[in-house]
């Protein structure tokens, strides 16, 4: 028998208990396991990895990764398109097939930095900055008017050209009109609830901007930025009574704006019946239906548009709707309409998920031009609505329409990630217990006795 064995402390002896007696001894401790040989791998506490695996991910990650991925696919396929589409004109007008397409990937990746950089910049920043922007905005739309500074085309002055370059102020107006009266709200929200306050916040933020978008003239855009301003009023608050007088007034201002010019008169006459005057003032609402029919089901093919050749005008900026309906067919115009409702969806998302008002107005109002603008022109080149020749948002050539959308983006992307957005207070917060004690603000008058 083998000596070895456990040993045990007893009533002033010790005793041994041989290895081959099975159990353990009452009150006896379970031996200790032999330590493993030593690894490179660090040293893991339990349930480590399981904790790590439930922790929660950083809010509005997901939405960010879909706003990007969604922006990112507009682009590209508006950058195809652009070239599928100016090509012909620009060869014929320029001598290259290319011109067009570089001084739109030109914009492209200014557009794709101002979004990168905007979206690491704090947010609350365009509150600060809403009132100088508006300034510079205005200062702007007025230099459009003056003979010499600003460009005429078509009978528009809509431009400021610089060695090449053009600059629509319009664009700027849309963003600056957001933040100023998305800033206002917060400021002071109880004017929503009343009429005069209600018409204060819209006579600031659509009255001067409106005003002389309208001189140059340019109904499209003013119809744009006073949706996106009522769409900020309506995220904030506003009273139903006053949003419907509101809408009253609008319906009659822009029927007085058609009726005062004739070339407004023909566009609805064309709208309700484009084929009655086929070569004049239905002839671009006639052609898109054209190019649209052309297509069918899967298009003519990617570049074989026969309407970019001098037929269908406008085809790379207000009807390049129009061209890729002809090319890529309804399955194109499917695909392009969805990844809109889904951007859409998605800028939605965020503004319900932030709970800081600011925040929560900018991405409504910003969300609210991108989409309005695309559902305008869509509508228009599919004979849906009137012409009023506006772009299509990350579609359409474009140096600072594409800028300004790809930098609203980018705010919107901060948006969805920012502390700030998720992290404020609350009646529920500050009542709840906190560590090493209860509520301090108990509501039991005998607590503090206790």
């Amino acid at each position: 028998m083998s000596t070895r064995g456990r040993r045990r402390a007893g009533e002033g002896r010790e005793t041994y208990i041989p290895e081959w007696v099975g159990g353990r001894p009452a009150g006896r401790r379970p031996a200790k396991a032999r330590p493993r040989p030593a690894t490179n791998r660090p040293a893991r506490r339990a349930g480590t990895v399981r904790a790590a695996r439930r922790a929660p991910r950083t809010p509005g990650i997901k939405e960010r990764r879909a706003l990007f991925g969604l922006t990112l696919g507009l682009l590209l396929y508006g950058l195809v398109m652009a070239y599928s589409a100016s090509t012909a004109k620009a060869y014929f007008t320029y001598g290259s097939s290319y011109y067009v397409i570089e001084r739109q990937a030109f914009f492209a990746v200014l557009g794709v930095i101002a979004m990168l950089v905007l979206s690491r910049v704090d947010y609350v920043w365009w509150q600060r900055a809403a009132l100088p922007l508006s300034v510079i905005a205005l200062v702007a739309l007025a230099a459009v008017l003056i003979p010499g500074v600003g460009s005429e085309i078509n009978g528009a002055r809509r431009w400021i050209i610089v060695r090449g370059f053009s600059f629509s102020p319009s664009e700027l107006a849309k963003l600056a009109a957001i933040t100023l009266v998305a800033g206002l709200v917060v400021r002071k929200p109880w004017e929503l609830t009343s009429g005069k306050g209600f018409a204060r916040l819209v006579g600031i933020g659509i009255g001067p901007a409106a005003a002389l978008i309208m001189l140059e003239p340019d109904l499209g855009t003013t119809i744009i930025l006073t949706f996106a301003v009522i769409a900020v009023l309506i995220a904030g608050g506003a009273q139903i009574r006053h949003l419907a007088a509101l809408a009253g007034a609008g319906v009659l201002a822009v029927a007085a704006m058609i009726a005062v010019e004739p070339y407004r008169v023909a566009r609805i006459t064309a709208f309700i019946d484009p084929w009655q005057d086929p070569q004049g003032s239905g002839f671009q609402t006639t052609q898109s239906l054209i190019s649209i029919a052309s297509g069918r089901i899967f298009g003519v093919g990617l570049g074989n548009s026969i309407q970019k050749f001098g037929f269908l005008p406008e085809q790379t900026t207000d009807m390049i709707t129009g061209i890729i309906g002809e090319e890529l067919g309804l399955i194109g115009l499917l695909v392009l309409i969805g990844l809109y409702v889904a951007l859409t969806w998605t800028i939605l998302r965020i503004a319900l998920n932030c709970r800081e008002m600011y925040g929560k107005l900018l991405a409504v109002g910003i969300g609210s031009a991108v989409a309005g603008q695309a559902a305008i022109n869509i509508g228009a080149a599919l004979g849906l609505l009137p012409l009023t020749g506006v772009p299509l948002p990350l579609v359409s050539c474009g140096g600072t329409s594409l800028v300004v959308v790809l930098a609203g983006i980018g705010i919107i992307a901060n948006i969805a990630t920012n502390r700030r957005s998720y992290i404020v207070a609350s009646p529920e917060r500050s009542s709840s217990p906190r560590r090493g004690g209860g509520d301090r603000r108990s509501p039991d008058p005998g607590a503090r006795r206790r």
